[in-house]
C-alpha cells in the first residue's frame, strides 16, 4: 500500500521552491520510507535510479505527453515500484511537475493522471494557485519578454488559453482523482502555514518536517519588470525562452542591488486590463476560495478587485516612469564599478 503525494505544481505557484525542498531532502526521506523519482522516472531500488537526478521528472512525462515514450512504459515503472515496495521499504512517493497541468485536458496528459489515480492505494493532491495578476506578470517576466513580447501582449494572449483557468483545472484534476484527498490552497504568505510554502506543503502532504531542512534559498527569483522591459526590446541576446544566461549575468555584476534588481513595482498592468482580468477570472477564483480556503481573506488571497495601483494622474505615471528609470540606472552603475573592479584585479 503506497500513498501518493501528488504536486502538479502550476507553473510561477512556487513549484521550483518545493521541488528545490525535495531534492534538499531526498536522503532524508528515502531513509523514511518516501521515495522520490529520478528525472527518468526510476525509483531507488531499479538499476537505472540516479540518486543525484532525484527532481521533477517532468522531462519524462513531456516525452509520454509527446508520444516519445509509450505510455505503457510509465504503466511498467509503476508496476515495478508498487510490486518492490514491500521488500524496499517504500511507503510513499512525492511526486511534483508542472507539466502535470500542462494540457491536462489532452488525452495523453489524462492517460497519466488515470494510472497514478490507479496505481497508488491512496493520493494527496496538493495544488497552488495565486491571483491572475501575478500569475501572468511573473510568467512574462520568466519566459515571454525572452521573445520581445509586451507584458499587455502576453496577458491577451494568456486569456485566451487555460493556463490562469484554475477552476478548469481543478475540474479536470478531480475527474482524474475521484474521492481522493484535495488541498486547493493561494500563494499567499499570510495564508501559509506560519507564512512558509515549505511549512505549508509539508502540513497539506501529511508529511512530518521535523528533521528536514525547511529554509530554501529560491533558485528562481526573477528580474523586475523594468529590467524585463528593457529586455524586451532587445530579446535577440536569449537563445531562447528558457535560456538564464542572461539573468545570471546581470546578478553576478550587480552584488549591491539585489532588491533594486529584483523589485516589485504593482502597477505593471493596466487598469484596462485588470478589468478584463477580474471579469474573466474573479466569479471562479471566488467559487474556489468557498469551497477550498473559505477561512482565509478572499480579497487579500485571490480577489482580482484590489491588486493593481491606478495610477490615475499624469504626474503619477511620471513618477512611476522616473522611478523605474533611476532604478535601472543605479543596476546599471552598480555594473560599472563592478566592471572596472574587474579590470583594475585583471579578472
Amino acid at each position: 500500500m503506497i500513498n501518493l503525494v501528488l504536486h502538479p505544481g502550476h507553473s510561477k505557484c512556487g513549484s521550483t521552491t518545493i521541488q528545490d525542498f525535495i531534492y534538499e531532502n531526498r536522503e532524508i526521506l528515502l531513509k523514511r520510507g518516501i521515495f522520490i523519482p529520478d528525472v527518468n522516472f526510476n525509483f531507488w531500488g531499479d538499476s537505472e535510479y540516479k540518486f543525484n537526478l532525484t527532481q521533477t521528472p517532468r522531462a519524462y512525462f513531456a516525452k509520454v505527453q509527446n508520444g516519445d515514450i509509450p505510455l505503457s512504459d510509465l504503466e511498467n515503472k509503476l508496476d515495478k515500484l508498487v510490486g518492490n515496495a514491500e521488500k524496499l521499504g517504500c511507503r510513499r512517493v512525492i511526486l511534483s511537475a508542472e507539466n502535470l497541468i500542462n494540457g491536462i485536458g489532452l488525452p495523453s496528459t489524462a492517460g497519466i493522471h488515470k494510472l497514478l489515480n490507479k496505481k497508488f492505494s491512496s493520493v494527496n493532491v496538493v495544488y497552488y494557485i495565486r491571483k491572475q495578476s501575478d500569475l501572468f506578470v511573473s510568467a512574462w517576466q520568466q519566459w515571454a519578454h525572452k521573445k520581445g513580447e509586451s507584458l499587455d501582449e502576453y496577458i491577451e494572449r494568456m486569456m485566451t488559453t487555460s493556463f490562469g483557468d484554475f477552476l478548469f483545472i481543478v475540474n479536470k484534476l478531480h475527474k482524474y482523482y475521484p474521492n481522493k484527498n484535495f488541498n486547493v490552497f493561494p500563494l499567499h504568505k499570510k495564508s501559509l502555514t506560519n507564512n512558509d510554502l515549505i511549512e505549508d506543503f509539508c502540513f497539506r502532504g501529511k508529511l512530518n518536517n521535523k528533521g528536514l531542512k525547511l529554509k530554501i534559498a529560491s533558485s528562481n527569483s526573477g528580474l523586475s519588470n523594468a529590467l524585463c522591459h528593457t529586455m524586451s526590446s532587445i530579446s535577440d541576446v536569449y537563445k531562447d525562452v528558457h535560456d538564464q544566461d542572461i539573468k545570471h549575468a546581470i546578478t553576478s555584476l550587480t552584488p549591491h542591488s539585489s532588491k533594486i534588481r529584483e523589485k516589485k513595482y504593482g502597477n505593471d498592468i493596466s487598469k484596462t486590463l485588470m478589468k478584463s482580468l477580474f471579469e474573466k477570472f474573479e466569479k471562479s477564483n471566488k467559487e474556489l476560495s468557498e469551497k477550498y480556503f473559505p477561512d482565509v481573506s478572499f480579497v487579500d488571497a485571490m480577489s482580482l478587485s484590489n491588486t493593481s495601483k491606478n495610477l490615475v494622474t499624469r504626474e503619477e505615471e511620471l513618477a512611476d516612469k522616473i522611478e523605474r528609470l533611476e532604478d535601472l540606472v543605479t543596476i546599471q552603475m552598480d555594473m560599472i564599478l563592478q566592471l572596472h573592479n574587474r579590470l583594475e584585479n585583471g579578472k
